[in-house]
C-alpha cells in the first residue's frame, strides 16, 4: 500500500504532512501510533468524566452530576426527536451517545497547540484506521442489534432470499448497501478532519497571531457537525434497518 507523505514548502520552510499516522514507539514489535495513543486517552478521559459525574448520585445533584445529566438528557432528547419512539431511543442511545461524545472529543483534539510540530499530536479522526474502525463497528452493531430484535431468520431475509430471482438480487443490493454505509461514514469523517488539520497547520505556519482564530472557530464547528452527522446517521440506519426488516418480511410473505 502506498504511503502518502507531503512536504509543503512555505517561505522556504517545509511543512511535513503524512496521511498515515506516525509511530511513536513499539510494544512487542507492534507499532503504536500517535492517533492510537490519543484515542485511548480520549476514551479514558470520557470514562473518567462520567464515572466522576455519577459516582455518587443524589436527588439534589452536585454541579458535576448536573453537567453529566444535562449532556445525556440533551442527547436523549435529540435522538428521540429523530426516532419518535421511546423504546427505540433507549435501544440506540448507548452507542449513539458514546460515538457522538468520542468523535467530538477526538475532532477537537486537532485544535491543540503544537499540532504539526510535535509528532504525538494528531487528531484520531484524521486517521483513516480510526474512522474505519468506528464505521465498521457501528454498521455491525446496527445489523446485530436489528437481528437480535427481529430474529436471525427474519432479519437475514433482507440479504438472503431465494424465493425468486428478483428478491435474490435485491438482497445482494442490500448487502452491498451495508458495505457502502461503512465506507461512506469512514471516508466522510476522515476527509473533513484531515483536510481541516492540514488547513490549520498551513495557516499557523503562515500567520502566528489573530488570523488563525477564525479557522480555529471553523474547525470547532466542523468537528461538532461531523460528530453530529456520524451519530445521526447511525440512529437513522438503525431505525431504517428495523423498519425495512419488518416491511421486507411482510412483502416476502405476499410474494409468489
Amino acid at each position: 500500500m502506498a504511503i502518502a507523505i507531503m512536504d509543503i514548502y512555505i517561505m522556504q520552510e517545509a511543512v511535513h504532512i503524512s496521511i498515515p499516522p506516525e509511530k511513536i514507539f513499539h510494544f512487542f514489535e507492534i507499532g503504536i501510533t500517535n492517533t492510537f495513543v490519543l484515542s485511548l486517552l480520549a476514551s479514558a478521559g470520557i470514562f473518567l468524566f462520567f464515572f466522576l459525574c455519577f459516582k455518587k448520585t443524589s436527588e439534589i445533584p452536585c454541579k458535576l452530576q448536573n453537567i453529566g445529566e444535562w449532556i445525556l438528557e440533551t442527547i436523549y432528547n435529540f435522538i428521540d426527536s429523530i426516532v419518535q419512539d421511546r423504546k427505540k431511543t433507549e435501544e440506540i442511545l448507548p452507542i449513539a451517545s458514546t460515538l457522538f461524545i468520542l468523535i467530538l472529543l477526538c475532532n477537537l483534539l486537532e485544535i491543540l497547540p503544537g499540532l504539526g510540530v510535535f509528532s504525538f499530536l494528531r487528531s484520531p479522526s484524521s486517521d483513516l484506521n480510526f474512522t474505519f474502525a468506528l464505521s465498521i463497528f457501528s454498521v455491525l452493531f446496527i445489523n446485530f442489534a436489528a437481528m437480535r430484535k427481529l430474529g436471525f431468520f427474519r432479519y437475514s431475509k433482507r440479504f438472503f432470499n431465494f424465493k425468486n430471482p428478483i428478491l435474490f438480487f435485491v438482497g445482494i443490493l442490500e448487502a452491498i448497501g451495508e458495505i457502502t454505509k461503512g465506507l461512506s461514514l469512514a471516508i466522510r469523517l476522515f476527509g473533513n478532519l484531515f483536510a481541516g488539520e492540514v488547513l490549520l497547520i498551513v495557516v499557523f505556519y503562515l500567520f502566528a497571531y489573530l488570523v488563525p482564530l477564525p479557522f480555529l472557530g471553523l474547525e470547532i464547528l466542523v468537528g461538532f457537525i461531523q460528530a453530529l452527522i456520524f451519530s445521526s446517521l447511525i440512529i437513522i440506519f438503525y431505525v431504517t434497518a428495523l423498519e425495512e426488516g419488518e416491511t421486507d418480511n411482510k412483502a416476502n410473505s405476499k410474494a409468489v
